[in-house]
């Protein structure tokens, strides 16, 4: 009696354990990002989400999170780029489009509301967090859908 589960090639496992990891490194990332700033919280103050993104970090803590998110991430993205296949590069090339028309049209039209006393100042993190959302909602829209 032959298995209904489909065998991955190497490709695709490789994929996915790629994918994995960018996704580990992001959590390794983003939970040493709360524990320092939770650590860097002034006595007698409650640690906030704001402060999380504004307090100033330690040098050696600043370093490693550059190294990893300037070298490290970069290597794994060109690794999972050699392994992919044609579909979800086009998935992943059509979210880093729609990522690029957010920011490229949404930036400015902050900036000119923010101007025009509408908006607060222009923030780095909501563009980042726009581009970041967008590329991974039309990518996983185009390659699951």
């Amino acid at each position: 009696m032959k298995s209904s589960r489909i065998t991955k090639g190497p490709s695709e496992r490789a994929n996915r354990r790629l994918v994995a990891l960018s996704g580990a490194v992001g959590g390794v990332v983003g939970l040493a990002m709360a524990i320092v700033a939770i650590l860097s919280t002034p006595a007698g103050v409650k640690p906030s989400a704001s402060h999380m993104w504004t307090a100033p970090l330690p040098l050696w803590f600043a370093i490693l999170m550059a190294v990893i998110w300037g070298v490290v991430v970069p290597i794994i993205s060109w690794r999972w780029h050699r392994v992919v296949d044609e579909h979800e590069s086009r998935a992943y090339r059509d979210g880093a489009l729609a990522a690029f028309y957010v920011v490229g049209l949404g930036a400015p039209v902050w900036w000119f509301l923010w101007r025009g006393g509408v908006l607060p100042a222009l923030q780095v993190e909501w563009v980042y967090g726009a581009l970041m959302a967008t590329c991974g909602i039309v990518w996983m829209w185009r390659k699951y859908v």
